[in-house]
Parts: structure tokens; sequence; C-alpha cells
């Protein structure tokens, strides 16, 4: 029974291992350069830990194994723990900017009217060849937003910017008959770089 219960913990554990391992391009803590625990700090460039200002040898620690629900700011002296849900965002040395989803670090990939994140991950699906089924890795990206004060994020849909977006009806209604599936709310300006769903609620809202 106890063999069972040690196999059973381990094949767990290798399966956690494995299904972390297929995130793409996981964040290292070396590449952290800043902490905002608000979003009134990440408008102003503000950290509230910044490899910047501490003594060389702190660093900050992302935690990642087992999708740890903290980060960590360690300094010679001492230790400062944040939950990941009540970060506003992380900062890299190449300037991308992350917020933690669901614990899952989501790039900030626009913020010109609301904030659009991005989640690449790859998840493995049982394909059948012939008569045999094999696993195949498929590349996926999820989509959020936020709006106002960004205090909560959504899955990017047409029915969730229906329900929580703060705008008048008749924008709603333009949305509605522009993005008419979720998959053109993923669309980007091969000119400007933005989100077209944003680029069009800018253009609405100025109108107004």
């Amino acid at each position: 029974m106890k063999k069972n219960t040690t196999l059973i913990c381990v094949l767990v554990i290798l399966l956690v291992n494995f299904t972390y391992s297929q995130l793409t391009a996981q964040i290292k803590n070396s590449q952290v350069k800043g902490v905002y625990l608000t979003h009134e700090g990440f408008k102003k460039n503000e950290f509230s830990c910044s490899l910047d200002k501490l003594q060389k040898d702190a660093k900050i620690k992302l935690n990642q194994f087992f999708i740890s629900p903290e980060i960590s700011c360690v300094r010679p002296d001492k230790e400062t723990v944040f939950y990941k849900d009540s970060v506003f965002a992380i900062q890299l040395t190449n300037g991308e900017n992350f917020r933690f989803v669901n614990r899952n670090p989501c790039l900030i990939a626009d913020t010109s009217f609301l904030y659009i994140y991005t989640y690449k991950t790859i998840i493995t699906e049982d394909k059948m060849y012939g008569p045999t089924r094999r696993a195949k890795e498929i590349p996926v990206t999820y989509y959020y937003f936020s709006s106002g004060e960004h205090n909560v994020v959504y899955s990017l849909t047409v029915d969730n910017l229906y329900k929580y977006l703060i705008v008048d009806s008749n924008i709603k209604v333009a949305i509605n008959q522009k993005f008419i599936n979720d998959e053109i709310l993923y669309s980007v300006s091969q000119t400007t770089g933005r989100f077209v769903l944003n680029e069009f609620l800018l253009e609405k809202i100025n109108k107004n």
C-alpha cells in the first residue's frame, strides 16, 4: 500500500513538472527588474520592489515551481512576500510588463484603451493517426482584458465586453456589429501594433 502511495505521488509530481514545462518562454528570476503593487504605481512607473534600488545581492523570486501564489523580494537583511493576485504587474529587464492571471504571467500587450493581456502556452491533445492515438502539442494563446481601475481581469470575449465594459450602449452595439466572434477581437493592427479593438474603441469614444 505504501509503495502504491509513493508511486502515485511520484507520478503526480512528474505530471505537474511535465505540464509546467510546456509553458513557453518561462520567465526567469534574473529577468525581473521590478514589481508594481498598484495600477497607480504602474502608470507612474514607480516600483514597489526594484532591483535598481536594492543592494546588489538582492533578488526577486517568482516562485514558479508548482505555480506558487507568492513573489518574494529578497534583500540581505529581510525578505518581503507579495501574493501574486495582489501585485498589479512585474517588469522585465527588456521592458516587457506582465500581470498574473490565475497565477500565470500574462504579457500586458496593449494599454491604449483597454488593458489587453496575452498568455501563450502549449496544450497536449490526443489525435488519431490511422489506428494509432498519439499526443500532439498545440500552441495556444489566451486573451484577457481589464478596464476602468483595472482591478478585475476578464477573458476577452464578445459576451464579457458586453457585460463588463462600461461604455455607452450604442458603443456596445457597435462592438457586437463589428466583432461578430471572439477571434476577431484578437486582431492586431500591422501599422500601429495595437489591438484593432482598442483602436475601434478610441475612435468611437473620441466621436462621442
